[in-house]
């Protein structure tokens, strides 16, 4: 009985354990955002570019959508329409800079013009989708398989001052036009002095 009782509690102990490796999807796929902190002044957009990893050894990486507590923020617009739904082969990496220029990356977030400086916005970003087997590599896309949570990734966002590019003060310009002028009279005045003392040493060497 003793026997039984332990060998019951072994296998109990070790569906825990399979369970609880299945539910890290990110032991799995590793996801990252990169970076993780942003900034930007208000009225400006900020982006993120992306890691994923498809650690598995024999299924695709089908990503299918993904979503953000941005989309709840009300002190800005969120933008996940440059993500590429990369689908990986076994083993695979793909990386993505945020490339505004070329709207390509993980996501981005346009600040609201008056959105106060310190601002910040935290939260995770989620894929979804599925692995699946070499027969069928976008089993998530075409809908033969429901897609499901894979991974999340922090992020945080903050308002950053906006970039002042100082303008000279009229005074302070005129003393600068000013001292450029006596530095020119004043090497005008050595030259002379120079020439003069040229000229004396010459008439001194010929008499």
């Amino acid at each position: 009985m003793m026997g039984i009782n332990l060998r019951w509690r072994f296998a109990v102990a070790v569906s825990l354990f399979l369970v609880a490796s299945g539910a890290r999807a990110d032991a799995i796929v590793l996801f990252m955002a990169t970076p993780t902190d942003v900034s930007g002044p208000a009225g400006t957009t900020v982006g993120w570019g992306y890691t994923i990893t498809n650690n598995t050894t024999t299924d695709y990486l089908d990503i299918s959508d993904i979503d953000s507590d941005l989309s709840l923020a009300t002190d800005g617009v969120p933008d996940a329409s440059i993500f590429n739904f990369p689908n990986l082969a076994p083993g695979e990496t793909a990386t993505q800079d945020y490339d505004p220029g070329d709207d390509l990356g993980l996501f981005q977030f346009t600040w609201n013009s008056d959105v106060a400086t310190g601002t910040t916005e935290t939260g995770t970003f989620t894929i979804y989708g599925a692995l699946c087997g070499t027969t069928d590599p976008y089993c998530a896309d075409d809908g033969s398989v429901t897609s499901t949570v894979l991974a999340s990734a922090d992020y945080s966002v903050t308002v950053a001052p906006a970039t002042v590019v100082p303008t000279p003060e009229p005074s302070a310009l005129a003393m600068l036009v000013f001292g450029m002028a006596a530095l020119g009279g004043l090497r005008w005045r050595l030259n002379r002095r120079l020439d003069a003392c040229r000229l004396a040493r010459r008439l001194a060497t010929t008499s």
